[in-house]
């Protein structure tokens, strides 16, 4: 039993939000600071014919226009492997996203002002809209110069002829997800300044700070060493912020200005310009023995990325590695395909593509279930991935147990067996139903790609410790699961390590907080980080005590032997330091793969995976075609948690997520513009429209992960949207295929009849 892991604790900072000491980006205030601001197209898709600043630039209060040719450095986001996206746009405006000048001014009225009196001339272009009709020989292209079609990636297992031949049933279905917004509670938001010694230094609302600073100092031609990205607290990120958003345009105008510039998106300038989820059109075809066993699958999602590449290839391959779900498939082809359009641009989102694929892999299992007449938690139990199998990636599963071990408590939790007690019909306008879902994530970035973290730890002889981490916490509890580790490796109180957070001057770097890596990855830098420390603790404590090393541990603020307590931390720390061992120690860990994939494999297969079971218990009014969630069972395979209270909180807000996902999120869009670009008419879960949740964890450690815990937060929200929609089609009896399950639809569907 662990001392400080394992154990609740109170989220770091959780006192000064909730007092609202806590400073956001948005509250930074600097004698002499500017406002900054962007101007957008007002037509899209547009070729641009003149850009006039000269009025502009004339006006009192304005200090600095910029445009394209202004920008000193590279004129590119830097997020993607595909360097497609300028910051200042020169030639083409293809979504309202697009900035084509930036200004800063002594207050918000004057930049406003410069904004309106830059002269833009646009011509119109004809626009792709649709990613379905943009593959179609002869299409409109988004851009001149290469294909709407981005990339196609075919993911092949097995014999899939042979797999369907053998196949007693065969079904298909056609599934479709809708674009969303990300409606993080603080808009994006950057502060520039520049320092005595002329280095940049930026504050920023980011998941990324280091990839961040090189960016910022790509773009402004200087070395990453005249950059510094200070991370002050976030208010919700959810992927919306894991790339440059703004921060290289106040750079730019701190830059040009010599003076501290404040840019701040508006909400409804937030929403018509940073990245969502991607609507993916899904076909599913999957093949069964008759008993239930999956023989084979085929499927091929499109993507819609908009105009600009960003994560799309990346989502779309994660996608593919996961839409054969928690699931032993012998036989698989699976293809994704990421188009341009016209559309608003998509990049990282909760979730990177699995929610999509989840939807329609849940979706597919129930229609096998009804087919063959079988329960839908038997077939999956039937066809769940054990330790071993070998996924349709390449890559062998080290640890499946979770996987059945989260379907059977989640059965028992929702009383699934028990359903028919129930009433179906409690009223003649309504009808209830009962839905499962199961889920696998992945953790890491995969296999061939850049994915490490290092972390940073100093001890001092009052007993307490120092971690720096460049890992971002944007509410998720990263910083404070990561201060457990540390507490816990060191044998000391958790209110006895302050976390130094990130500064790229101060805190080492850790990568993005993304892809439910930071947990796994940083927690395994952090422990790294201690062992140096533990060393030198545990050899002062065996001379100062004159035990054996091998019977000494930390715990509790002492050094103990078999349950002794012999001295404490703070006494052994002291006698460390006159004897001249280390007491600083940096940790540096990058995600481990030994085993050997196959020539033909997937070359960025995941090794790590998380599992869960989501049942959802509705009432549906097939008069108007309302949903109602009755109650939610979540069960969450978490490998081992760290912090039960802030796994519970991350369970119930990833469901909070998964029901907007499911029954009302949805941007609406014509011509490619925004047209729900507030959050009076963009719809998110309140607290009246969640249900009542019974939740639970498993823990089975995950091997190589920090005392066997994995990332949990993006997970969560995953099954839920399946799970509801599993609910609703067995109330109403017939397919629900396309997310929102609004009132609309449901209605259109009785009406057809679709089963």
């Amino acid at each position: 039993m662990t001392a400080v892991v394992g154990n609740p604790a109170a989220r770091i900072g959780a006192a000064d939000i909730v007092s609202g000491k806590a400073r956001y980006t948005a509250d930074l205030d600097m004698p002499g600071m500017l406002a900054g601001a962007l101007l957008y197209p007002t037509i899209t898709p547009s070729r641009i014919l003149r850009v006039d600043t000269s009025r502009a630039r004339a006006l009192p209060g304005v200090m600095a226009v910029l445009t394209h040719a202004d920008v000193p450095g590279l004129n590119r986001y830097t997020y993607s492997y595909v360097e497609d996206q300028p910051l200042l746009v020169s030639e083409f405006a293809q979504y309202p996203g697009d900035a084509i000048a930036a200004v800063a001014a002594i207050d918000e009225a004057a930049a406003q002002a410069a904004l309106r009196s830059i002269d833009v001339v646009l011509e119109p272009l004809e626009g792709v809209f649709d990613p379905i009709e943009a593959m179609r020989p002869g299409a409109q292209q988004v851009w001149p110069d290469r294909p709407n079609l981005h990339n196609h990636l075919v993911i092949e297992h097995g014999d899939i002829e042979a797999g369907f031949a053998g196949a007693a049933v065969v079904v298909e279905g056609e599934y479709t997800t809708q674009l969303i917004e990300q409606a993080f509670l603080e808009p994006e938001g950057a502060v520039a300044t520049v320092d005595v010694d002329g280095t940049i230094v930026v504050y920023a609302s980011c998941q990324a700070p280091h990839r961040d600073r090189g960016q910022i100092a790509r773009a402004l031609g200087i070395f990453e060493n005249q950059v510094r990205v200070i991370t002050p607290y976030i208010g919700g990120a959810f992927g919306g912020k894991d790339e440059a958003h703004v921060q290289i345009h106040a750079a730019l105008l701190a830059q040009a200005t010599r003076q501290p510039v404040k840019v701040v998106r508006s909400r409804e300038e937030s929403i018509r310009t940073h990245v969502k989820r991607h609507p993916i059109r899904v076909h599913y075809k999957s093949g069964a023995t008759k008993d239930g066993r999956l023989t084979a699958i085929h499927v091929r999602a499109i993507g819609d990325t908009g105009p600009y590449v960003n994560a799309g290839a990346e989502v779309m391959s994660v996608l593919a590695a996961s839409v054969f779900g928690p699931y032993n498939v012998p036989n698989a082809r699976i293809e994704a395909l990421t188009m341009h359009t016209h559309n608003p641009i998509c990049g990282a989102m909760r979730g990177f593509g699995i929610p999509q694929g989840m939807f329609a892999c849940e979706r597919q299992m129930d229609k096998l279930a009804r087919e063959l007449g079988v329960d839908p938690f038997a077939i999956r139990a039937l066809n769940g991935l054990e330790t071993g199998a070998t996924l349709p990636t390449g890559a062998v599963l080290r640890e499946g147990r979770p996987m059945k071990a989260c379907l059977e408590e989640a059965a028992a939790r929702s009383g699934w067996h028990q359903r028919d007690e129930f009433e179906r019909s409690p009223a003649p306008h309504l009808r209830r139903g009962w839905g499962v879902a199961a889920n696998i994530f992945t953790v890491g970035l995969g296999r061939n790609t850049q994915d490490s973290a290092a972390a940073s730890l100093e001890m001092n002889t009052d007993g307490t410790a120092i971690l720096r981490t460049g890992a971002a916490d944007m509410g998720q509890g990263a910083h404070t699961a990561l201060a457990q580790i540390a507490a816990e490796e060191l044998g000391i109180e958790l209110d006895a390590v302050r976390t130094v957070t990130p500064d790229t001057d101060l805190t080492p770097d850790a990568g993005p907080s993304s892809a439910s890596r930071a947990t796994f990855l940083s927690g395994n830098a952090t422990r790294r980080a201690a062992a140096a420390i533990v060393e030198s603790l545990l050899q002062t404590a065996s001379l100062v005590t004159g035990r054996p090393l091998d019977e000494l541990t930390l715990r509790d603020g002492h050094v103990q032997a078999a349950g002794e307590q012999l001295a404490t931390v703070a006494e052994i720390a002291a006698e460390a330091k006159e004897a001249n061992l280390p007491l600083h120690s940096d940790g540096f860990y990058v995600m481990e793969y030994p085993e050997t994939l196959p020539d033909d494999a997937y070359p960025y297969a995941h090794q790590v995976f998380t599992f869960g079971t989501q049942v959802a218990q509705v009432l549906v009014d097939i008069e108007i075609g309302s949903v109602t969630v009755e109650e939610l069972t979540i069960v969450q395979d978490a490998g081992r948690v760290i912090n039960p209270g802030g796994a519970l909180g991350q369970l119930e807000g990833g469901a909070a997520m998964g029901v907007g996902y499911a029954l009302f999120e949805e941007l609406h869009t014509t011509g490619g513009r925004v047209l729900n670009d507030t959050l009076e008419n963009y719809l998110i879960p309140t607290s009246r429209d969640l249900p009542p949740m019974k939740v639970g964890l498993i823990e089975i450690p995950e091997p190589f992960a920090p005392f066997g815990a994995k990332g949990i937060g993006e997970a969560t929200l995953t099954p839920t949207a399946p799970a509801i929609a599993n609910a609703v089609a067995d109330a109403v009896g017939v397919s629900l295929d396309e997310l929102p399950l609004t009132p609309e639809r449901v209605l259109a569907a009785i009406a057809r009849g679709e089963v």
